[in-house]
């Protein structure tokens, strides 16, 4: 139960923040802690970041149910997200970690955890389905 919680809430998080860049892209960017420090507003970048992650949040959501592809979507609903995290990090490492608290926070519950979250529940699936654990 609480794997499909997990799945579910992810998977929402990951729509509903790229239903928000899609309808309002600009918005979006000047909102985001740290997003407007990267470089000008660029809306055809915004939106392409927003379809992946729909694509994302709705292979993590296809995940919810039990089946022969249960695993496979929750990794493939995983991996922008861990690649995405696993930028950020990196940058944390080049550059310091955000200067203030919000945008720390941001990244912290919105990019880091939700990406580790997903991949270790895509994980726990693929070594499930495989017999490996």
């Amino acid at each position: 139960m609480m794997i499909r919680i997990g799945l579910i809430a992810i998977g929402a998080l990951y729509v509903l923040n790229g239903l928000r860049m899609l309808a309002t892209p600009e918005a979006w960017y000047e909102s985001v802690p740290g997003v407007s420090h990267t470089g000008p507003f660029n809306e055809h970048f915004v939106r392409d970041i927003a379809f992946a992650y729909l694509a994302s949040g709705a292979a993590t959501w296809a995940a919810v149910r039990d089946g022969a592809h249960r695993a496979v979507s929750a990794a493939a609903g995983a991996t922008w997200p861990a690649l995405h995290a696993a930028f950020h990090v990196t940058g944390w490492f080049a550059h310091g970690l955000p200067a203030d608290a919000v945008g720390l926070a941001l990244e912290i519950g919105g990019v880091l955890i939700p990406a580790v979250l997903g991949a270790w529940i895509a994980g726990h699936l693929l070594t499930t389905a495989r017999g490996i654990a």
